[in-house]
């Protein structure tokens, strides 16, 4: 639950800011300020935010009990009160199975407490309005103490003991939590660097099942929640068209997470050369989701080792012929890592003449 970048940040097909995001974005000190006063009473001392604020939550890191920890709280800001209440349950929902999900695998972002903060019966009419439901449900979670893969890959040099082999190692222990979401018919939907979050070398979990497929909508018209740098190729076209939403499964999750592979492994994105040269943040998006929709591959550049080349080609391919099960691209992936490992001892016990 790091900050993240614009260009990675889940939105949706026609993203646009409500009149009450940018209200509470004017006065965002004071919203801070009242959001710690209330969480003190939960025993909850807020800290820091830890991401982006977004139309429904924002993310604080802070002390509980003495711990350090995440905590995700749902502070809609919207324009009709119904988005709010159907946000609301999706909210609740995502609690529940997550803490569910995290008992199950300790690959799974750990869930401490959830629960809901009352708001002080004094409070200020010009600070209730950022309130809608006149009540915060919040999550608590562990907090990893490097952030996330998209993050420590930026700071990486600067990280003793994170080199890319140490990523690739914590990419595939967190795939263990997508796998456990998948084993009870859970469909991750946002798999992205920005929702692995990283431990130590070699230890990541999965995070953030904000949109998954249990996510309730209010009807046919409402936004399609993705994010277009890793969505697949079906997610995108539901995104363009409303259409064949059937189509978005756990195989979606399949290609998402290969396409964050080929970026720790290649250092690059494969559908960068899409948006090259776009200003507008509209006009990007749409012509990403575009190039993704036709799974156009002119950028995925062979390596030259057949274990990776297959491996990607094998989990971004079409529907029909894709991996299913993320589990068995996880293992090819473990294996791939082992043999890089092997190389690099490999060199480092070479004498300096046969270097």
């Amino acid at each position: 639950m790091n900050e993240r970048a614009v260009d990675h940040e889940t939105t949706t097909a026609s993203p646009r800011n409500t009149e009450g995001l940018r209200r509470r974005q004017i006065h965002q000190a004071a919203f801070e300020a009242t959001l710690k006063e209330i969480f003190l009473a939960q025993q909850v001392q807020l800290v820091e935010p830890l991401a982006k604020a977004s139309k429904e939550t924002v993310v604080f890191g802070g002390l509980y009990h003495g711990e350090e920890v995440a905590v995700k709280i749902f502070a809609p800001a919207v324009d009709d009160i119904g988005d709010a209440v159907a946000a609301f349950g999706a909210f609740k929902v995502e609690c529940e199975k997550t803490m569910i999900l995290s008992r199950r695998s300790k690959a799974i972002l750990q869930v401490i407490e959830y629960g809901d903060a009352e708001l002080p019966l004094d409070l200020p009419e010009e600070l209730a309005e950022f309130f809608p439901l006149k009540l915060l449900p919040f999550m608590i979670t562990e907090r990893a103490p490097f952030g996330s893969l998209d993050r420590v890959l930026k700071h990486r040099r600067a990280l003793p003991g994170f080199d890319r082999i140490s990523l690739l190692e914590a990419l595939a222990a967190a795939t263990d939590g997508i796998k456990e979401a998948h084993d009870h018919f859970v469909t991750h939907r946002d798999i992205k660097p920005q929702n692995i979050l990283i431990f130590g070398p070699g230890l990541g979990k999965i995070a953030d099942f904000g949109i998954a497929r249990w996510r309730s909508r209010r009807s046919s018209k409402d936004v399609v929640l993705l994010t277009p740098k890793y969505a697949s190729p079906e997610q995108a076209f539901w995104a363009l068209t409303g259409e064949k939403e059937s189509l978005v499964d756990t195989r979606g999750d399949v290609y998402s997470w290969a396409i964050m592979v080929y970026e720790v492994v290649t250092g690059t994105h494969p559908f960068a050369w899409a948006i090259k040269g776009i200003k507008d943040p509209l006009v990007s998006q749409r012509t990403l989701l575009k190039a993704i929709a036709a799974n156009d591959r002119r950028g995925f550049v062979t390596t030259g080792d057949i274990t990776f080349d297959s491996l990607t080609y094998n989990c971004t391919c079409d529907l029909k012929h894709r991996v299913a099960d993320i589990s068995l691209a996880n293992r090819v992936l473990r294996q791939y890592i082992q043999r890089l490992r092997m190389q690099n001892q490999e060199s480092d016990t070479l004498p300096v003449q046969a270097r």
